[in-house]
């Protein structure tokens, strides 16, 4: 670390705003230092009028063509403009990116995306990445001696198989000692003496990580509702030539 900042580092505290000013300040300073690769604004509410044109083209448009209007700078010029942006304190469980502030059209604009995440209390953050060019990706960060360090990298991937049940592993452990299983979703908890996953999710496990754990194992899975209850058909194939088991029972 050093207090001095290298004699490319340039600092503005005042600038126009998005269509007002601001994308000839960038272009002019371009001009002025044409070696430059990044530029850094933080934050992107600063550089957007208060007042918006939401009656005119809705906020999702209004978001559009602020961060369109900066990304086009980047892709004339060929280099990188990073917008801080604020995050909504309303979480999503199922998608984190939106969390975003406003609305999708900003994240939906920008050519990559990145949301930093951390407990207040907290040294590790995580950031995860998406965009056209990048695929989603998370990255556990701890902050040490006034800089982050990374601590684990996950591809898209890693993070699918984390996300697969371990349930799903146990049914694989559950067939290697047999050829073929019928029954319930009940009585496939029974069987297994699983004590950590209840019926009511099996089917939904089965279909949606088949792919990923039970065929590669050459378990084939089938499934047939007879009555008021739904069968479970596994056969195990040493082949490994398992189907999705849309076929009955």
């Amino acid at each position: 670390m050093t207090n001095d900042p290298p004699k490319s580092f340039h600092l503005s505290v005042t600038c126009g705003l998005i269509g007002n000013g601001l994308e000839e300040e960038i272009i002019n300073f371009l001009e002025d230092f044409p070696k430059t690769k990044l530029v850094i604004i933080d934050t992107l509410q600063k550089v957007r009028d208060s007042r918006g044109s939401a009656g005119k083209t809705g906020m999702y448009g209004n978001d559009y063509d602020d961060i369109s209007a900066i990304k086009k700078i980047a892709d004339e010029r060929d280099i990188s403009i990073i917008l801080v942006h604020h995050l909504r304190k309303l979480k999503d469980g199922d998608d984190p990116f939106n969390e975003v502030s406003g609305s999708t059209g900003i994240t939906g604009a920008a050519d990559t995306n990145y949301v930093l995440k951390r407990k207040r209390s907290s040294r590790d953050a995580t950031l995860l990445a998406c965009g056209r060019d990048v695929e989603y990706q998370e990255l556990t960060l701890r902050f040490q001696d006034l800089k982050w360090e990374l601590v684990e990298h996950k591809n898209t991937e890693e993070i699918r198989k984390a996300e697969i049940p371990q349930f799903l592993f146990r049914v694989v452990e559950f067939m290697k000692t047999r050829t073929e299983w019928v029954g319930t979703a009940t009585e496939l908890i029974a069987d297994m003496e699983e004590t950590e996953t209840t019926p009511n999710v099996v089917t939904k496990y089965l279909g949606q990580f088949f792919y990923e754990v039970l065929e590669p194992a050459g378990i084939e899975y089938r499934t047939k509702r007879t009555g008021q209850s739904r069968l479970i058909k596994f056969i195990r194939h040493d082949g490994g030539d398992a189907n999705d088991g849309t076929n009955g029972i």
